[in-house]
């Protein structure tokens, strides 16, 4: 079932829900669809695009602002951290892995994603445990992926470094505020992003990148209402039929 999230502002929800709407509506064109050049050419979007690339495009900036504060974070752990951030996405981010096998059929790995969001004060967290299934005999090396389940607080072999990278978060994006996982995969209707698959795109697309998009999580692991309480959250949701 898909739950869809309102854009309009409503000073009876919380701080967090009306900033994720504003940030939205000033850097999306609503109700345009991006195969289209009208998209494009929005001032929203436009300003999107030139944050984009002064954080990602400028390899200084970049390096600066996100390349050396994992590279940090890969010391102080002494595990490895892949940057992410690929394409003409609205946000940072990288995989913190954890575990990784191997064999002649398939490939298994844990990890922790996280992204930072350049289009406003928010950033994610959360734990993966994916499975890439190879094609045998297949001289292109092709692979069929899925996420398996997402761990989506600090939970069981997640805890330690859950809590690690969201305290280093917090202490490198002042003010930035944690964007549960349940709220993050809100759609919302007649929104598109340039890699949105079909009618309605997330938060989650919306504010960090396309991480979800083509690998939805199957299951769910931990406080699926981590970073509610703190920030006196209530989903608003519209059926899908409106």
């Amino acid at each position: 079932m898909k739950y869809y999230f309102s854009l309009e502002f409503d000073p009876s929800r919380s701080k967090l829900l009306n900033d994720i709407g504003q940030a939205i509506e000033k850097y999306y064109p609503i109700g345009f669809d991006p195969d289209l050049p009208e998209y494009h050419q929005q001032p929203g979007y436009i300003k999107r695009g030139d944050i984009i690339n002064e954080n990602i495009a400028n390899a200084n900036n970049y390096q600066e602002r996100w390349g050396s504060f994992i590279n940090e974070l890969e010391q102080q752990l002494d595990k490895t951290i892949l940057s992410t951030t690929y394409g003409f996405v609205p946000g940072f981010s990288a995989d913190l892995i954890l575990e990784k096998y191997e064999d002649e059929s398939l490939v298994r790995i844990k990890k922790i994603s996280f992204a930072i969001s350049l289009i406003g004060p928010f950033f994610s967290i959360c734990g993966i445990d994916e499975t890439f299934i190879k094609e045998k005999n297949d001289e292109l090396k092709r692979s069929y992926n899925a996420i398996n389940v997402a761990t989506v607080s600090p939970y069981e072999e997640f805890e330690k470094d859950f809590n690690y990278l969201q305290n280093k978060i917090e202490e490198q994006f002042k003010d930035y505020t944690f964007v549960p996982f349940r709220t993050a995969m809100h759609y919302i209707k007649d929104f598109k992003t340039p890699d949105s698959i079909g009618e309605d795109s997330t938060l989650y697309n919306a504010l960090f990148n396309h991480l979800f998009n083509y690998r939805s999580p199957h299951f769910l692991r931990g406080d699926t209402l981590y970073g509610y309480e703190q920030n006196n959250l209530v989903s608003i949701t519209l059926p899908p039929s409106l």
